[in-house]
């Protein structure tokens, strides 16, 4: 039985979240003593000997092309950990973020956290954290999330997604729904492989409906190729 819907569709569904934390994360990891930085405020306070310094009120970082503003920030030099709080926003290019608190753990890994939504074009990230780690090419949302694109949402408890691999897992009530392609599927757990053509792996009382056809098994694979086309294959049991 194949089902047709769209393969890049369906990889945006499952990769938004590695390219959202991958623009979103560029302005703040670096260190701010490389490259372009500038970092204003009401109040602005730098010790030499332990390289802290912090900025209250009206706080405007800058690094290369992105802004972020705050309420509050704190940068340690030495050790490259910071925070930005209040009203956290940032803009990198077509990117914008808005959250309550981001945390820079150091040089490479970053965590935003608090009504994280972050959009750039037609997709989205809603989620009650995002950690990133760009040494690893790793991100993670341990609360779970909605993805947004153009095709549909993507939900699930948690997510996590590897950027070399280009691949993504997501584990508790994993959901996708895509109106314009009819499709609706799920199950207790997502995968999603997106080298070569691709495919979507769901496992535990797993499902997907097109139109008038539905597909119910313990473990169920949805392969897609370069024309959109996608062929289920239950490994257990198939309903139409």
């Amino acid at each position: 039985m194949k089902m047709k819907m769209a393969a890049r569709g369906f990889a945006a569904f499952a990769t938004v979240c590695l390219f959202t934390a991958a623009a979103w994360a560029a302005p703040q990891e670096e260190n701010l003593g490389a490259g372009r930085s500038e970092l204003n405020g009401d109040s602005v306070e730098y010790s030499v000997k332990t390289g802290l310094m912090t900025a209250t009120g009206n706080v405007v970082l800058r690094y290369e092309d992105g802004v972020a503003t705050a309420d509050f920030a704190s940068y340690n030099t030495k050790d490259s950990t910071g925070t930005l709080t209040g009203g956290v926003v940032a803009d990198k290019g077509d990117m914008h973020i808005v959250c309550d608190r981001v945390n820079i753990l150091s040089n490479t890994q970053i965590s935003a956290v608090g009504n994280v939504h972050a959009r750039q074009k037609d997709k989205s990230v809603d989620a009650p954290q995002i950690d990133y780690d760009s040494g690893e090419q790793y991100v993670r949302l341990p609360s779970g999330g909605t993805l947004g694109a153009a095709e549909g949402t993507f939900t699930a408890d948690y997510m996590e997604g590897w950027m070399r691999d280009n691949r993504c897992r997501a584990v508790g009530n994993a959901h996708v729904i895509s109106p314009p392609k009819d499709f609706e599927g799920g199950g207790d757990e997502a995968e999603y492989f997106g080298k070569e053509s691709g495919k979507l792996v769901l496992t535990g009382n797993a499902w997907a409906v097109q139109g008038n056809h539905t597909l119910k098994s313990g473990r169920l694979t949805v392969y897609l190729d370069e024309r959109g086309e996608a062929e289920a294959v239950p490994d257990e049991k198939e309903e139409k």
